[in-house]
Order: C-alpha cells, then structure tokens, then sequence
C-alpha cells in the first residue's frame, strides 16, 4: 500500500507548486500536471505506474465530469497494489473492455479540502502563505535540479538494496490510527525503523499527530451532529 500526500492550503500562493516541483526532482517517474484526459490519465497510470504529481486538484473535482469521476476511481482504488478501473476500449462494434491499475504514489496538491474517500487515504500536509517578515531564498529550478541528483542518485541505490528487506518488515504501528491510516503509515513506519536513531520515535509521533484523533474527521457531518447534540 501507499498513502497519499494530500498537500493543501486555504488560499492560494502558499507553495503547493513548489512542493510538487521539488518533488519533482527526487522522486520515482515524476509525472507533474494540473490536467489530462480521463482516458490518458487511466492509461499513463497504467502503463507507467508513475509518482502522480496533481496541482489544482480542486479544479480537477469540480470540472468534467468524466474526467473528476474517473480521477475520483483513480484515487480511491490506486493506494493498495491491485487496485483497479474497468473501461471500455476500442471503437464501434469493436468495443471491448479492459481493466486498467490504478496503483501509483500520488501527491495531490489543491485549495481546500479533497472528497471524503480520497482524504481518508492521504496523509494531509496544511501550508500557509508567508508572512512578509520570513524572507526565503530565491528557488531556481536549475540550480535545485543540481543539488537533487546526487540525492536522487543515493535514493536509487538505496532502494535496490533496502526494498528486501523492507518488504518483510512489519514495524509496529500506533494503536490510535485506524486501518486505512495503518496501510498508509506502515511502509513509512519500516523505513523509519531502518533508518535507525529517532526516527523511529518521530515517525509514530507524526503518524498519531496527523492521521489519528481529531485530525483524523472519519465521522460523517451526521455522526459529529449526533454526538454534538449528545454533548449538548
């Protein structure tokens, strides 16, 4: 399994881009867009099982249908190897259908809140904007392509040899997150117990503290008004 990374905002000019475009640069098959096609999406996941990098996903869930309702399939299936959309193919009499795999690592980056469903497999990352009195350096992209590939470069290395390893771990996991948070956390939860040191105690403290408690809002709005009244 995967969890998402849901990177958000309340308003715009925050760095969601920005985010994307570093991750951009270290990242596994980078696939970095703020608009396809339904049937390209579908098929590019497919074909090419790539590390989505979606901006201005919530202009994506309000737009075309076809493509927010196959998007919203995409999201909802893709983060357990396996998962799956059916789509018909071919052209007149020829139609045929064929199941395409959803499963991909996915950043999805946008103004507000995602559906339901597809939250509640994310791990959500809030940015604001900065205040005029936290001066940044300036980002130059070809200057950080430069700084990334030797990372990128150790990143490759270091998997070829980690991924046995990792694939038999089973880290301990937080009695707090529920089962979804738990497929998500669990591949981060091993590699932080690889990784030695306190990265193991980070890990599990950033696991109850953004996808456990209130955070967390499983709840539907009938549920919470439920227990409010009863609190009332």
């Amino acid at each position: 399994a995967t969890p998402y990374l849901n990177i958000n905002s309340p308003e715009k000019r925050s760095g969601k881009t920005r985010l994307l475009e570093v991750q951009e640069l270290l990242v596994a098959r980078p696939w970095l867009t703020g608009r396809t096609t339904a049937a390209a999406l579908a098929r590019k996941v497919d074909n090419d099982c790539p590390t989505l990098l979606l901006d201005e996903s919530d202009a994506a869930f309000k737009g075309d249908k076809e493509y927010s309702e196959t998007l919203r399939s995409i999201l909802n299936t893709g983060h357990r190897r396996g998962g799956k959309v059916t789509c018909c193919i071919g052209q007149g009499a020829n139609l045929d259908f064929r199941d395409f795999s959803t499963f991909c690592p996915k950043a999805i980056a946008g103004i507000g809140k995602l559906p339901d469903t597809v939250s509640d497999r994310s791990i959500a990352i809030i940015l604001k904007r900065r205040a005029p009195s936290e001066p940044v350096k300036r980002f130059r992209y070809r200057d950080a392509a430069l700084e990334a590939a030797p990372l990128r470069e150790s990143l490759t290395r270091w998997t070829s040899q980690a991924v046995p390893a990792l694939r038999d771990a089973r880290p301990d996991i937080p009695d707090a997150l529920d089962d979804r948070a738990a497929d998500g956390w669990e591949p981060l939860l091993a590699i932080a117990d690889m990784a030695g040191g306190d990265w193991p105690h980070r890990a599990r403290d950033a696991a109850r503290e953004l996808s456990a408690g209130a955070s967390r809002e499983d709840d539907s709005i009938g549920v919470r008004l439920l227990a409010d009244i009863r609190t009332a």
